[in-house]
C-alpha cells in the first residue's frame, strides 16, 4: 500500500510546501526582503541546475552565467526592441538558450575535467564580449533600460505578486530536477557519471545522456535569467560575468556536492546572510573563501554531508552493550 501512497503524499508535500512559501508578501511587504526573496528564488534554479549538471552528470561546467544571461538578453531585447510580450518571451529564451547549449554541447561534451572546464569558461567570456559589443541590439555597456513588465489583465506584475510568479519558477524548476533524479533518464545519467564504460556496456548513449543533462541545466538558467529580467526591467552585460557562476560554485561546494538538501541551504546561507548582515560586496568573496577553507578542512562533504550522517539509520551498535 505504502507504494501507492507515496506519490500522492509526494505531491501534498510539494503542495503544501509551495501554498506556505506563496504567503510570504502577505505577511511581508518591505520591498527590500520581496526583493531578497526574488533573488533567493533566482538564485536557487540556478544554484540546483548547477549542482544537476556538476553533481548529478559529473560535467565541470562555466558556462552558467552565459545561459543564465542568454535567457535573460533574449526575452529582454525582444520586449524592449520589439514589443514582444514578455510571456512570450520566456519559451523564446529557454529554447534559444538550449538550442545554443546543444550546438557547442556536441563537442564539447565529450571532453571531462579541465578540458571541459576551461572551454565552457572560454564559452562565458566570449558571450560577455559579445554582448557588449552589439550596440544596436543589446545596448553594449549600457545594457537595456525601461523593459516593459509582465502583465496579468493588464495589470503590471511587481513587488509581492512578482514574487509568485519567481516561486512558481523555482517550485517548477525543482520538481522537474527532482522527477528526472527517480527516473530512467536520472539512473542513467548517474551512471554514466560514476562508470561511462560499463555504463555504455549496459546500452546506455553516454554522450546522449550528458548532453541531455548539459542542456536542460542551461534551459533551467535561462529560465532563471527570463525571472530577473522582469524583475528589475532592465539589463547589463555583468550578468554574463563567469564571476557570477564561481559565486554558485561557492554555494553548490558549501551546500555539498550533489545534495539537494544542502545545496538549499547553502545557497539561502550565502545568498541572504550577507545582506542581513551587512557584509560589503569587495568582503563577500573574502568572507565565502574563508568559510570554504572550513568546509573544505571540517566538512569536505559540505552541509548536505553533515545532514546525510545525521540522518544515518545504520549507525553500528558498540559490541559491549547487554542485549535486551
Amino acid at each position: 500500500m505504502h507504494r501507492f501512497l507515496a506519490p500522492n503524499l509526494r505531491w501534498l508535500r510539494w503542495t503544501a510546501g509551495a501554498l506556505l512559501l506563496a504567503l510570504f508578501p502577505v505577511f511581508v511587504r518591505e520591498p527590500y526582503y520581496i526583493t531578497l526573496a526574488v533573488n533567493l528564488t533566482t538564485t536557487l534554479i540556478l544554484t540546483l541546475s548547477l549542482n544537476f549538471v556538476v553533481g548529478a552528470s559529473g560535467q565541470w561546467s562555466f558556462a552558467h552565467a552565459a545561459f543564465f544571461g542568454m535567457g535573460a538578453y533574449v526575452p529582454g531585447v525582444f520586449a524592449s526592441r520589439f514589443g514582444v510580450d514578455g510571456w512570450l518571451g520566456l519559451p523564446l529564451g529557454v529554447a534559444s538558450t538550449m538550442l545554443l547549449a546543444t550546438v557547442i554541447g556536441l563537442p564539447i561534451v565529450r571532453l571531462s575535467g579541465y578540458y571541459l572546464a576551461v572551454c565552457t569558461l572560454a564559452l562565458g567570456f566570449l558571450a560577455e564580449i559579445i554582448v557588449r559589443q552589439a550596440v544596436d541590439l543589446t545596448g553594449g555597456s549600457y545594457g537595456i533600460q525601461q523593459i516593459p513588465p509582465l502583465l496579468i489583465a493588464d495589470y503590471p506584475l511587481k513587488g509581492g505578486s512578482y514574487y509568485v510568479v519567481a516561486l512558481a519558477a523555482m517550485l517548477a524548476s525543482s520538481l522537474l530536477l527532482d522527477n528526472i533524479k527517480d527516473s530512467t533518464l536520472g539512473h542513467a545519467i548517474l551512471a554514466a557519471r560514476d562508470n561511462a564504460v560499463a555504463a555504455a556496456s549496459c546500452g546506455v548513449n553516454v554522450g546522449r545522456v550528458k548532453l541531455t543533462a548539459f542542456v536542460i541545466a542551461a534551459g533551467l538558467a535561462a529560465l532563471a535569467g527570463w525571472v530577473h529580467t522582469f524583475y528589475y526591467l532592465a539589463l547589463n552585460p555583468s550578468l554574463l560575468a563567469s564571476d557570477w557562476t564561481f559565486l554558485w560554485y561557492f554555494m553548490v561546494f558549501i551546500g555539498g556536492l550533489g545534495s539537494v538538501p544542502g545545496v538549499v541551504i547553502g545557497t539561502i546561507l550565502l545568498s541572504i546572510a550577507p545582506e542581513l548582515l551587512g557584509i560589503a560586496t569587495q568582503n563577500q568573496v573574502l568572507a565565502f573563501g574563508l568559510l570554504m577553507l572550513v568546509v573544505a578542512l571540517f566538512a569536505p562533504r559540505g552541509v548536505g554531508g553533515i545532514i546525510a550522517d545525521l540522518l544515518r539509520t545504520d549507525r553500528v551498535v558498540p559490541a559491549n552493550r547487554s542485549a535486551t
